[in-house]
């Protein structure tokens, strides 16, 4: 996540010392969602929108009735020559003279309008579907700041205004990494930014940590056990190489178990990618093995 400042993000925890004040409601309000990305939860009227689309759909459902029911009278005056030549040819319904084009022309445009706000709608509508809700404990320490020592940042009706969660969007990417969200859950506190320009949480215990923090310890995870893995599996099949082929094949077995369990957990790869990925490991332990089978035989 990116800010003017650097890539942080917010959890519970360790209390920052408070450094400047500010003035509590809409301005600090604003000040704690710049500072982080991941603050940057809003409401999305999910309910409105809804009721907005079928107002537009049921006034264009209307027109469309209204053009039907002049098309079909046009149809039926077939001694109107100035509808029959409207209906074929642009100049004739262009016509100012022309009143049945005039009537159709006017409801034309009354349609074109109302069309382009019923699609800009929808499409609008579909982007706010594809945003992502705040993950729980992101939401929870939103809400703790929020309510900070029982007394809400805005008053009114706001103070009600994030109660409905499933009614809430994130607009800043959600981290769904499994080893990510981990070691975020669990060990925020490590990553944690000791920054006293950070804006005081008081009692909610509201700390920051750079973001990047948390990918570079992930990343560096990640390759670790994947060495481990592949290195630790050779290493314990060359110590076993003249043991019985029934526990090399076990040791195989173990260490793609091992494998399949790693990825499964510690990646967000989809089972295809699981099966490929194992099924490359368990192929480079089996020829490793019968390499060294055949290399024992000849010696």
């Amino acid at each position: 996540m990116s800010t003017s400042r650097q890539d942080v993000d917010f959890e519970l925890g360790i209390p920052f010392p408070h450094r400047r004040a500010r003035l509590e409601g809409y301005p600090s309000f604003a000040h704690f969602i710049a500072r982080d990305s991941d603050a940057a939860i809003y409401r999305k009227y999910s309910h409105l929108s809804a009721r907005n689309l079928l107002y537009l759909q049921s006034e264009l459902h209307e027109l469309e009735e209204r053009l039907k029911n002049l098309d079909k009278e046009d149809g039926k005056d077939t001694h109107n020559e100035e509808a029959q030549k409207a209906a074929r040819n642009w100049n004739y319904y262009s016509d100012p003279r022309n009143e049945r084009a005039c009537q159709h022309r006017a409801l034309q445009k009354e349609i074109r309008a109302k069309i382009k706000e019923y699609h800009e709608a929808m499409l609008l509508e579909s982007r706010i579907l594809a945003l992502s809700s705040p993950s729980s404990r992101t939401l929870h320490a939103f809400k703790r700041w929020f309510n900070l020592n029982s007394v809400p940042k805005l008053w009114g009706r706001d103070e009600h205004l994030f109660d409905d969660e499933q009614d809430l969007v994130a607009l800043a990417p959600v981290d769904n990494d499994r080893l990510n969200l981990f070691l975020r859950t669990y060990f925020g506190w490590f990553f944690r930014q000791r920054d006293d320009e950070v804006p005081s949480a008081g009692s909610s215990k509201l700390f920051y940590y750079p973001q990047r923090r948390i990918h570079t310890a992930g990343a560096l995870i990640s390759i670790f056990f994947s060495a481990i893995l592949l290195v630790g599996a050779i290493v314990c099949l060359l110590l076993i190489a003249n043991k019985d082929m029934h526990l090399r094949v076990g040791m195989i077995v173990l260490f793609t178990c091992m494998f399949a369990l790693v990825v499964g957990l510690i990646t967000n790869a989809r089972r295809a990618e699981i099966f490929g990925a194992t099924a490359a490991y368990a192929a480079v332990l089996v020829v490793f093995v019968s390499n060294n089978l055949n290399d024992g035989a000849k010696a």
